[in-house]
């Protein structure tokens, strides 16, 4: 008669091999555990792998199960989500949703086990910043963005946080404003949760600036010669250069400390069909107006000859009323001169 020991061995074994068969979940004495953090609709990749045989489980029950070298999927929530590659021996979740997040087992024929604890986050949104105030020598920015679980918003410089925030109401946008200094290093709006940052550079040279103005242009003369006179002028302001230039190439350029008077930049062209670039810029925006030769200096040009020709015009109609006035004088003159010798 066998020990009662042995039969009780034997039937714990019997009871496990069934449990296994059935998919039923039996706790392991040890296994290396893991945290994975994942993105909604990623891939997330289960790093033990099986090979001939072995076992996946969520939350104790088992989901799949490897014999003889192929896979049973045996819970159909994950569809064709629930993924075993033959050749590395690796199960993978594709298209994740929230709610596969949960404690996950991978167990294979040499008894090796391993747990992920898995948590699927909605990714973060962008941060957009924008400027709130302009003024010297400190200028305000606004950081924003949409709030989530876990959702950390932060202004970062050189590696470290300035200021952050979050909010249990998702419903609402996370905010951050941050007065920033003109000349200095570099900013960083950042939102991050456990899975996922995002992450927007502020220079600010790029926030503190006012935006230039659009450029105007003025013809000064027409085609006098083969040549048009030309002048550009914009407002003034720190750092704004103001610039003639044409297929990227910069013909002249001018700049001035003196903010209260608009910059001007003069030009001379010869007649052509080339595309002249009055560029204003600082360096946090741009504004450029186009020039088509034909667009003013022509019609500068055809409005200066009928100016010559309205003149040449009224010159002659003078000459015309004094010639007829000169005409009138002398055959009045001459009639009065018949005249006075017949009363003598």
């Amino acid at each position: 008669m066998e020990p009662s020991y042995l039969n009780n061995m034997r039937t714990a074994v019997i009871l496990i091999y069934i449990c296994w068969s059935a998919g039923v979940y039996v706790c392991p004495v040890q296994a290396d555990s893991n945290v994975l953090n994942a993105i909604v609709l990623e891939t997330i990749t289960f790093g033990l792998a099986v090979k001939d045989s072995g076992f996946i489980y969520k939350s104790g029950n088992g989901i799949a199960k490897v014999v003889n070298d192929e896979a049973h999927f045996i819970n159909n929530s994950y569809g064709v989500r629930l993924q075993w590659d033959h050749s590395s021996g690796l199960f993978s979740i594709i298209d994740l949703k929230r709610e596969d997040s949960g404690e996950y087992r991978v167990e294979d024929h040499h008894d090796n086990q391993r747990i992920y604890q898995l948590t699927v986050w909605d990714p973060v949104s962008r941060p957009r910043v924008s400027s709130r105030n302009k003024m010297n020598p400190t200028c305000s920015v606004l950081c924003s963005v949409q709030n989530g679980r876990e959702v950390i918003l932060s202004w970062q410089r050189d590696g470290k946080t300035l200021s952050h925030t979050s909010s249990p109401d998702l419903s609402t946008l996370l905010s951050l404003p941050l007065a920033i200094e003109y000349n200095s290093a570099p900013y960083s709006c950042v939102v991050k949760n456990p899975a996922r940052n995002e992450t927007v550079i502020v220079k600010p040279e790029e926030y503190c600036l006012v935006s230039v103005s659009k450029p105007r242009i003025r013809s000064s003369a027409g085609y006098g010669g083969g040549c048009c006179s030309l002048l550009c002028s914009v407002q003034n302001g720190r750092e704004v250069t103001l610039s003639w230039q044409i297929e990227g190439e910069t013909l002249s350029h001018t700049s001035s400390p003196d903010l209260r008077t608009p910059l001007s930049l003069p030009l001379d062209i010869a007649e052509s069909n080339i595309t002249y670039y009055c560029v204003a810029k600082n360096p946090g925006s741009e504004e450029r107006t186009v020039f088509h030769p034909s667009a003013l200096c022509m019609e500068e040009g055809n409005r200066t000859r009928d100016v010559v020709g309205y003149i040449m015009f009224v010159l002659r109609l003078v000459e015309f009323v004094l010639v007829t006035l000169a005409v009138g004088l002398l055959l009045h003159m001459y009639r009065v001169g018949r005249v006075l010798p017949q009363h003598r």
